[in-house]
């Protein structure tokens, strides 16, 4: 394990130290609510629900030693089809740039998940999630081949991958919520490698 991604995971468990400290009455899912929706016994069931979360994303394995640590934008649209389950549907950007050369390799995951959250007696609700979908690669790298002469090449490929993680939700102020998580993504490469890295992100979702 990179001393990067060490440095994510502790961190990530101080944010977990912290807001186990914050208890009320409320009860939700994975994308917290206020207590006029903690009185619904139906839960999220029904219940439509837009996410935005950024942060930074570690590569790990083989991809580790190509590109330095990124940073990850995304979006996600979540539909609640239990008490405590969200079906939602996303899209992100994560960006690395490259270890020994002048470029960087993004990565566009559009994906489908299933997140679940537990119940707990304060208001700060564990989830867990996993996802598949498909990823789309896109490497550009500059090379200097003679005084003041760039060749720009470039490459992608669209591929099949997955991601599964935890993280904690809480409600704020109002309807929306504040959430963090660590999710682990695996693309099956064609032309590209088999790729791998974690997200550490936080995000805020709000009822639509």
């Amino acid at each position: 394990m990179n001393r990067r991604l060490c440095t994510y995971i502790v961190s990530f468990g101080i944010l977990l130290s912290v807001a186990g400290t914050a208890r009320a009455e409320t009860s939700s899912g994975p994308y917290p609510r206020d207590r006029a929706y903690a009185r619904d016994r139906n839960g999220f069931e029904g219940e439509t629900m837009l996410r935005v979360h950024g942060g930074m994303s570690s590569p790990t394995g083989d991809f580790d030693t190509a590109v330095n640590t990124g940073w990850g934008l995304g979006a996600s649209l979540g539909y609640g089809i239990g008490t405590n389950t969200v079906l939602s549907w996303g899209v992100a950007y994560h960006r690395f740039g490259e270890e020994f050369a002048d470029g960087h390799v993004g990565v566009t995951p559009v994906t489908m998940a299933v997140d679940y959250g537990f119940h707990t007696s304060g208001r700060v609700r564990p989830w867990i999630s996993g996802g598949l979908g498909l990823y789309h690669l896109a490497e550009k790298t500059t090379e200097l081949v003679a005084p003041a002469t760039f060749v720009v090449t470039s490459d992608s490929e669209n591929d099949f991958g997955f991601n599964f993680g935890f993280g904690i939700a809480m409600p704020t102020s109002g309807r929306s919520s504040w959430g963090a998580g660590l999710k682990f993504h695996h693309i099956v490469g064609n032309n590209f490698p088999d790729t791998n890295f974690i997200a550490l992100q936080a995000g805020l979702s709000y009822p639509l």
